[in-house]
């Protein structure tokens, strides 16, 4: 084979890989907004009502500063207690995926945050999610520096893009050498 024949083959392969999520939704918390104290205590329930978020969906937290995102039960929800807390992110943005149905609960344990508005319910299905943005060929990197969940919080975790970036070096050297 000829070097561009190669890379060709090459790039099929690592094309290939990154649009394997194809079915996947990312769900930017809050839109444009982000994650913040909203103009209203509703604002991110409002915003999460005509979303369908399914196994495999993808959430992102988009803040920096002074913001976090605490995961925790129905009760410390609607209270906002930290009474049962089942994992907190400190530094943004942060990317969930989601591998099992059934219902998480966000908010913000900066402050006054929670009571401001800053927390978000959102309810996973076994299907597939809606009215989110797909992105087939989105490069995330590292967005999270935040440790993978503990055994009890599976269902969520950070995501991270190291895989592509290793399947596009590979694909780079290999074309170098071939």
């Amino acid at each position: 084979m000829t070097k561009v024949q190669v890379s060709l083959v090459l790039l099929v392969a690592t094309c290939s890989l990154m649009m394997a999520p194809t079915s996947a939704m990312y769900h930017v918390v809050g839109g444009s907004l982000g994650w913040t104290v909203p103009p209203n205590q509703t604002y991110y329930e409002e915003w999460a009502k005509p979303r369908v978020f399914g196994v495999e969906d993808h959430l992102l937290f988009p803040y920096s500063g002074l913001h976090n995102v605490m995961e925790v039960g129905k009760e410390d929800y609607e209270s906002c207690t930290a009474n049962a807390v089942v994992k907190t992110y400190y530094e943004g943005p942060v990317i969930l995926n989601f591998t099992e149905p059934g219902d998480h609960y966000y908010y913000s344990a900066v402050g006054p945050q929670c009571e401001y508005g800053q927390k978000l319910h959102v309810t996973i299905v076994t299907g597939k999610g809606s009215s989110g943005m797909i992105h087939t060929t989105m490069s995330l990197g590292e967005v999270s520096p935040a440790p993978s969940p503990s055994s009890n919080s599976a269902a969520a975790s950070p995501v991270g893009g190291s895989g592509m970036v290793i399947a596009g070096l590979v694909s780079f050297v290999a074309w170098l050498f071939v």
